[in-house]
């Protein structure tokens, strides 16, 4: 072999080209068509002309926006300089705040419509200001401290967000002050830090949990004590841990499990367990909840895949008896820890797997879930069927999953009484759903 051909092939460059713009792609893109190629375009709106930059080297060919030249009425100017550089956490700051509300609600319908159920969008909820509202952010620790661009490798230093708590800004720009002082190690995008607001409103803090990438640990990096302690200096954190690819989350400084207000009462928190990024919108779901259940007799109810208990337990109180099932064993550690605060001696919390616990349960009037992002899967939805609730309340963050899911609720009996979107996170293409069964 000659040394030409030991040579690494030299990327293709980019294709630039004009092109109209389609319809919604996945993720908050858009289609086009070029020279009868489909191709995939970033930072776009349905109807506009544009150039854009593809990447041959990716299939379809994706591309980014470099200028307008037919722009939608719907276009407006993007207030974040980190979006102008790419960052990878919102795909709509340039998208007027009421057509990323009507995109959402054409999205979620047309998941509904291809997995064949009946359902479709009847209300969105807004949010009065589509800012701020993040209470949960995962910073990136590299040669900078900050959010990964979108389509790329490396970090984007990060000061600020305008879609997350101030604290959280606050938090990464003091991490960039001690990575250019040299008093943080370099972990190369390795290492990022999980944060959350906790506290209350008029009284916040920051839960920093620390995790990595596979054969992060504690004995393979003895330093991480030390990090963490430097971390706990700053101001506005109150706590930070380190959690184990496969394994609980254990204490480095400061507490484990902390309070977080939640439409007007603290619930406890374990470092490191799921929770709602935004708690703005948590109570109007909580009370859309009661709303359904005015005229109904509900003895036995579950909340399945629980949590902290951010919907079983406020709803506790409107029904003789809640269980709540939860894997993660500190999640519901927390769940039990507010039971026991509230005096909700109605509450039960298992910690199991859904399709385990479900179907050791007596018939129930009322089953809550709450799943990950896949969805309820076949095992979870036969339990759910076999218990024969008479009324489901599904929360979903992924219209795809949440349509194939309905549709074979709907097959086994059921019928959705409301669908209805509550806007969870502004200036994404993320979609967060109420769907409200009856039997």
């Amino acid at each position: 072999m000659n040394e030409t051909s030991r040579r690494r092939k030299a990327p293709k460059p980019p294709v630039e080209a004009t092109v109209r713009l389609l319809g919604w792609a996945p993720k908050g893109a858009t289609t086009a068509d070029l020279d009868g190629r489909a191709v995939i375009v970033d930072r776009g709106i349905p109807g506009e002309v544009v150039e854009a930059s593809f990447d041959r080297r990716r299939s379809p060919w994706r591309g980014m926006v470099t200028a307008v030249e037919e722009a939608s009425p719907a276009r407006v100017e993007p207030p974040c300089p980190y979006y102008l550089q790419g960052c990878g956490g919102c795909q709509w700051q340039h998208l007027d705040y009421a057509a990323q509300l009507q995109a959402k609600r054409q999205l979620a319908d047309r998941e509904l419509e291809a997995a064949g159920s009946s359902a479709r969008v009847e209300r969105i909820h807004a949010m009065d200001i589509p800012w701020r509202y993040r209470h949960t952010a995962a910073i990136a620790i590299g040669w900078e401290a900050g959010f990964h661009p979108r389509g790329r490798r490396g970090i984007l230093e990060i000061h600020d967000c305008p879609i997350s708590h101030p604290l959280i800004g606050r938090l990464a720009g003091r991490l960039n002050q001690l990575l250019r002082a040299e008093t943080l190690p370099n972990y190369h995008g390795k290492v990022w830090l999980d944060c959350t607001v906790v506290g209350s409103r008029d009284s916040p803090s920051i839960q920093v949990v620390l995790q990595g990438i596979e054969g992060l640990t504690l004995e393979s990096h003895p330093e991480l004590p030390e990090v963490a302690a430097r971390i706990g200096e700053i101001e506005g954190v109150c706590s930070v841990a380190f959690r184990h690819r496969q394994g609980r989350t254990v204490e480095l400084v400061g507490p484990l499990f902390a309070t977080v207000e939640v439409a007007g009462s603290p619930m406890y928190l374990a470092a490191g367990s799921f929770f709602q990024t935004n708690l703005d919108m948590v109570p109007q779901v909580i009370a859309r909840m009661r709303s359904q259940l005015v005229g109904h007799a509900i003895r036995g109810a579950a909340d399945v895949y629980g949590g902290v208990g951010t919907f079983g337990l406020p709803l506790s109180d409107s029904v003789e008896h809640m269980t709540i099932i939860e894997l993660d064993p500190q999640a519901a550690d927390a769940a039990r820890l507010t039971a026991e605060r509230r005096g909700a001696t109605n509450v039960d919390v298992i910690g199991a797997h859904a399709e385990k616990a479900l179907p050791t349960l007596p018939a129930l009037d009322l089953i809550i879930v709450d799943p990950p992002r896949s969805g309820l899967g076949e095992t979870v939805i036969e339990a759910l069927l076999a218990n024969g609730a008479a009324h489901i309340f599904y929360v979903s963050c992924a219209p795809g999953s949440l349509a194939r899911d309905l549709a074979q609720i709907e097959r086994g009996g059921y019928r959705v009484a409301a669908l209805e979107l509550f806007d969870f996170y502004p200036q994404t293409y993320h979609i967060e759903s109420l769907a409200v069964l009856r039997r």
